[in-house]
């Protein structure tokens, strides 16, 4: 697969996983009364203490990670193309949301015993720009971003 092919991939999960992470924030914010969900477990998982992070609504957080995904998958296909830093920085980026991913993931399933359908969603998405990313290719002198 081709680097182009593999940031345009990114890039289309990126708004899809922006699109679930606003829609989760804006319910924590107080503007949706309720979430649409098959499990009905959202809101135990949007209103337990672990939906906080720094302070800070793990939603916004969400936000923050899709959108600088979205951002380092663009300028890899537009004013940086060829560059190894916006690879090397998805690739870091993408590790870091997987693994917070597993650690909300492990919450919801041993903690709160509740599963949220848009967060099993943006962890499948999470997972994808992770393959997408390829940060294994970093881990040897001789990889190129291919």
């Amino acid at each position: 697969m081709s680097e182009d092919t593999r940031l345009r991939g990114i890039v289309l999960i990126s708004l899809v996983g922006l699109f679930v992470a606003v829609y989760l924030l804006l319910y924590h914010l107080g503007y949706y009364g309720i979430l649409v969900c098959g499990t009905g477990s959202c809101e135990t998982v949007q209103t337990s203490k672990y939906a906080r992070f720094l302070g800070q609504p793990v939603p916004l957080w969400g936000t923050l990670w899709y959108a600088g995904m979205l951002v380092l998958a663009f300028l890899g296909l537009g004013p940086v193309a060829g560059r190894r830093w916006p690879a090397a920085l998805l690739a870091l980026g993408a590790t870091g949301g997987l693994l917070f991913s597993a650690y909300l993931t492990g919450v919801e399933l041993f903690i709160l015993h509740a599963v949220c359908m848009w967060c099993v969603i943006s962890a499948v998405l999470t997972a994808l720009i992770f393959l997408l990313a390829r940060p294994w290719s970093f881990l040897t002198r001789s990889a190129a971003p291919a």
